[in-house]
């Protein structure tokens, strides 16, 4: 427990709370920091985004972007610290929110790519980012594909259509906020939009496509390409991610909030 202790009628100052609230913090990340260690699975992931809020309250990591720190563990464990890399981002929203790429993009000087279907945070990266943005759907093969496009409350989670998951779809919907769009939208293989992009070797990729990402890592020539490091979106676990990426040769290295973190084993 905190160590401070308080005089019967003592009245806390903001500094006496402050000081308290951070003791508070550090012991979270101390509980979270031992919980961790008792776990190799998938607990790992809620857990690790439970500790990156923690540890953004206590102002230790006020560089990165992620969500759960997906950008962090990438930089810091994977990457060293590298500069001058190159980076994808699959699903990149508006370029900020999130984001799994602006650090290196910002703070270690990688260039790269965003993909994004959705026309008015297409703008918005474009606008905010220096990368290449390029608006299109990522999928498995190419053509007009069906799309949830989320214009209120979880603006994020814009998806195929036929790869949307129905108890996701519906807790979307439960919230007062939220409006929707169906639109068809060009979609094309990954491989084809890096290819289009000249990049054969890449750093990082991080891919967030709302229930697509099995499609398209099924379809990915993974031979005609060198990237050592994915982050996937896998919010139910799905067998089929896990088994796709070890048979191109990578290892699942993390679990960070809902994504899998997967490096290259050679």
């Amino acid at each position: 427990m905190a160590s401070h202790q308080w005089e019967e009628g003592r009245r806390m100052t903001p500094g006496d709370k402050c000081g308290f609230a951070q003791e508070l913090l550090i012991e979270a990340r101390n509980a979270l920091q031992s919980t961790l260690a008792d776990h190799q699975d998938s607990a790992r992931g809620a857990l690790n985004q439970e500790l990156w809020t923690v540890v953004r309250m206590l102002g230790e990591v006020p560089e990165y972007f992620s969500q759960a720190g997906q950008d962090h563990f990438v930089d810091r464990c994977l990457m060293g610290g590298r500069r001058d890399g190159v980076f994808v981002d699959v699903g990149g929203y508006d370029g900020i929110t999130g984001s799994n790429t602006l650090f290196f993009e910002l703070f270690r000087g990688w260039r790269g790519l965003l993909i994004e279907p959705v026309a008015e945070r297409l703008a918005q990266a474009g606008t905010l980012r220096r990368c290449r943005c390029v608006g299109c759907a990522v999928a498995g093969r190419e053509g007009p594909r069906e799309f949830l496009q989320v214009e209120g409350g979880y603006t994020q989670m814009s998806g195929l259509v036929d790869r949307y998951d129905a108890d996701l779809l519906q807790t979307l919907r439960d919230n007062p906020a939220h409006r929707e769009r169906l639109v068809t939208v060009e979609a094309r293989p990954l491989a084809a939009v890096l290819q289009d992009a000249g990049l054969a070797r890449i750093d990082y990729l991080s891919l967030d496509v709302e229930g697509a990402e099995e499609e398209i890592l099924e379809a990915f020539p993974f031979d005609r390409f060198e990237i050592a490091a994915w982050s996937i979106e896998n919010p139910d676990g799905k067998p089929g991610i896990g088994r796709r990426m070890a048979a191109a040769g990578y290892t699942l290295v993390e679990y960070i909030g809902v994504d899998e973190i997967y490096a290259r084993r050679d």
